[in-house]
């Protein structure tokens, strides 16, 4: 296991083309303008390229840390991987002080990881810092007619409603920095409506100023000039992932939230792509949101349970303890 420090060199593609956003060298730079410390490694055996990770740190009080591995490492597990992982783990905590390494491997395995590492506590994954176990994703790979006619008839009925009453969509392929007040207002609002917390302004500003028209647009709905929806996409590999969409509190009867939906996974399939990922689903605190992505037909993405390397077992324990009472 080599860490890796060059750009070129770092692509989970390589291992499969179905690899998660979240081991993707841009995510790590977003989190570095975090002020987060993210480190790079490659797997090899003999000279195959068998597997990449990054590792995140995360502070915690007391002047504590960890690292987490998001949807990671991308690689097949077997017992003489996972032996190695386990050593090298180990030793990247001890150099970063970390209290534990957590990590959700992908892709999602049968391998019992039990002999080497601790299961995460579920209460635990409710954070904006770790990634979810499910998401919801739609086959590309299929004409619209069948996409359309596959759709919950109530999500069909919502996207011709707001054609009909004069909702305008557009595809944006540059600029984006001149939508982002525009979007984070939206985001705020959605936020706000559906009871869920979002990451510091500076966050998505960061994201916005890394997007270019290779790897992203965004999707607006407009009526009267006034813009009511926008979603940001993101393409890697073969998948569109619908990374953050905000809409307003206005004209909710209009059911622009469908069409500009509709109009983004039109436009990844135009772009090539074979897998559009709506993003998390099944939360308690996302019933309404799950709803409204399953209404577009597709399948249920589920990821590997979560496991913790311990190094520092006393402020674990700790750590354990305050999240019990969080969630109490």
């Amino acid at each position: 296991m080599r860490e890796i420090k060059n750009k070129e060199e770092y692509n989970p593609l390589l291992v499969s083309k179905n690899a998660p956003l979240t081991q993707t060298w841009f995510y790590g730079e977003w989190q570095e303008m975090m002020g987060r410390k993210v480190r790079r490694f490659e797997v090899k055996k003999d000279s195959e390229i068998i597997g990449f990770f990054q590792t995140i740190k995360y502070p915690l009080l007391f002047g504590q840390n960890f690292l987490y591995i998001p949807h990671g490492p991308v690689a097949t597990l077997n017992n003489e991987f996972l032996q190695e992982f386990h050593r090298k783990s180990i030793e990247i905590g001890k150099e970063e002080k970390a209290v534990f390494v957590r990590f959700d491997p992908f892709p999602k395995t049968e391998e019992s990881l039990l002999k080497y590492f601790r299961k995460t506590p579920t209460s635990h994954c409710y954070s904006s810092f770790f990634q979810p176990k499910f998401e919801w994703i739609l086959n590309l790979e299929k004409s619209e007619e069948k996409i359309l006619s596959e759709m919950h008839p109530k999500t069909r009925y919502n996207i011709n409603l707001a054609t009909k009453r004069g909702i305008k969509t557009e595809i944006i392929n540059e600029t984006f920095s001149g939508y982002f007040n525009n979007f984070y207002k939206l985001l705020e609002e959605t936020a706000k409506r559906d009871n869920f917390k979002l990451h510091p302004k500076i966050y998505y500003e960061n994201i916005f100023g890394t997007l270019d028209s290779n790897n992203a647009f965004l999707a607006t709905a407009k009526y009267n000039s006034k813009v009511l929806a926008i979603n940001l996409v993101l393409l890697f590999g073969g998948t569109a992932h619908f990374l953050f969409g905000g809409s307003s509190d206005e004209y909710k009867n209009l059911m622009f939230s469908y069409l500009v939906q509709w109009e983004a996974i039109k436009e990844t399939r135009r772009k090539g792509c074979k897998i559009y990922n709506f993003g998390a689903i099944s939360s308690e605190k996302l019933k309404g949101i799950s709803r409204f992505k399953k209404g577009f037909g597709g399948k249920l993405l589920e990821y590997s349970d979560s496991y913790d390397i311990v190094i520092k077992p006393f402020w674990y324990f700790l750590y354990n303890l305050r999240k019990r009472f969080q969630f109490h």
